[in-house]
């Protein structure tokens, strides 16, 4: 059996992360940028910047050397398992730290470094991959080690490790967005290895003009559109309330710990989403404009951001315009996007999951496959965008036991793929079954 991993694609995406780190802190030594953290937050002050710069060199060496190793040589299986076990104690070492950095268990500068740790993460990913690839095992067809463990604890500890780590960031004293954005691009990164090392079907792997779409949408429509709508909807309410406050603050508990005004977020917005979810599916005119995000043949963590701008724009009515105008406060909606976003990318994965009871709470994967069912029958259903409890009170959730959805996308076969052919397809193409095309 050959191997489907694509070992230097992971390295380099891996190493381009990290290289980009050691660029913005020494960018940062000599210019102030008010959306990143300032220099000193990007080290502990265990060791000078010096060593520091000369050691991070080293290891982009050494990290390129890795690249242009693998896939040229055989497997080395001691040495893979050794990487692997290095690689899953320095995971366990940043938890710990993490750990009691974010709850102040330990007095020291070291358990202060939120910045550096969420990069010591992606150190740690590399050695894992790099030690995967050394292994060999993928081309016997093996399973890697301690993949039933991957499939119930991964989720888990993404969605908390990565929600703890935004907050670890916060306190000490990184600006919101930035914690924000890289909380969610260090638990992306553990998404794509469980769907890449432990996937739950080998015939969703990507190609790369998969991946380049998919890539497009993610960042127009899924980034760059709702921070546009935002803003506008922010210039509105602040002309509407005149005085600069949100005309309908005093209906939410802004006292309440940030993560309970989140919970409150998440039910709330679920409901409306539910109902404009649902409506999507019922009604022609805008089933077309959903058909974008349906028409993926495939389910993997990039198409998450498969929307048509319109389908966008009115979800943004559902689950963010009604919390602008209560007037949460930008930390509530940022750890709102965190879990936000991090189950968003676990509920489009490829990644084998077990999530047992949580999947009465959650809409997680095992859930939404079946929403992406060729089927329609089995397609209305499973509307929770991040909760499944609306589902499970108005009887549209659908779980079979022990069963795997079987196609997904929708009639049409030959939808487009292009990024503006796709938004131009609800206005062109039909979303029925073409006559050479037969379900099965």
């Amino acid at each position: 059996m050959v191997s489907v991993i694509p070992f230097r694609a992971l390295l380099t995406a891996l190493t381009l992360v990290f290289a980009t780190r050691v660029y913005l802190q020494f960018m940062l030594q000599y210019i102030e940028v008010d959306l990143m953290p300032g220099f000193d937050l990007w080290h502990s002050n265990t060791i000078s910047y010096e060593t520091l710069l000369f050691l991070q060199l080293v290891l982009l060496i050494l990290m390129v050397t890795g690249i242009l190793l693998t896939g040229s040589q055989k497997a080395r299986p001691r040495l893979g398992v050794f990487l692997l076990s290095v690689g899953w104690l320095y995971v366990a070492t940043m938890l710990v730290r993490m750990i009691i950095g974010a709850f102040d268990l330990i007095e020291h500068s070291w358990f202060d470094g939120a910045v550096p740790t969420a990069f010591h993460f992606v150190l740690a990913a590399y050695v894992l991959v790099f030690g995967s690839a050394m292994r060999g095992q993928w081309l016997n067809g093996k399973t890697p080690p301690n993949s039933d463990l991957i499939r119930k604890l991964a989720y888990p500890t993404l969605i908390g490790g990565g929600y703890l780590l935004f907050i670890w960031l916060i306190k000490t004293g990184s600006p919101m967005l930035f914690a924000a954005y890289l909380s969610v691009v260090v638990a992306a990164i553990g998404i794509l290895l469980h769907e890449t090392f432990v996937p739950n079907r080998e015939a969703w792997r990507p190609n790369a003009e998969d991946v380049l779409y998919d890539g497009i949408f993610l960042s127009v429509v899924q980034v760059g559109l709702p921070a546009v709508l935002k803003g506008l909807a922010l210039l509105l309410i602040v002309k509407l309330a005149q005085n600069g406050e949100a005309p309908l603050k005093e209906y939410w508990p802004h006292q309440a710990p940030v993560l309970l005004q989140v919970l409150l977020m998440l039910v709330i917005a679920e409901f409306f989403r539910y109902w404009l979810h649902r409506t999507f599916h019922r009604n022609r005119v805008l089933w077309k404009l959903h058909a974008v995000h349906h028409a993926a043949e495939k389910l993997y963590t990039v198409n998450v951001g498969r929307f048509h701008p319109f389908d966008k724009a009115l979800q943004f009515l559902g689950d963010t315009l009604p919390f602008l105008l209560l007037g949460v406060s930008g930390e509530v909606f940022a750890a709102y996007f965190v879990l936000y976003a991090i189950n968003g990318f676990y509920q489009h994965s490829n990644s084998d999951v077990r999530l047992g009871l949580l999947n009465w709470i959650i809409a997680g994967p095992e859930l939404h496959r079946w929403h992406h069912s060729a089927k329609l029958a089995e397609a209305n259903s499973n509307y929770g965008n991040n909760l499944i409890v609306w589902d499970a009170i108005f009887g549209t959730r659908f779980l079979p036991i022990n069963k795997q959805v079987g196609r997904v996308g929708i009639g049409n076969r030959n939808w487009p793929n292009g990024f503006l052919q796709q938004i131009a397809a609800p206005f062109t193409t039909s979303t029925e079954q073409t006559p050479d095309s037969t379900e099965r």
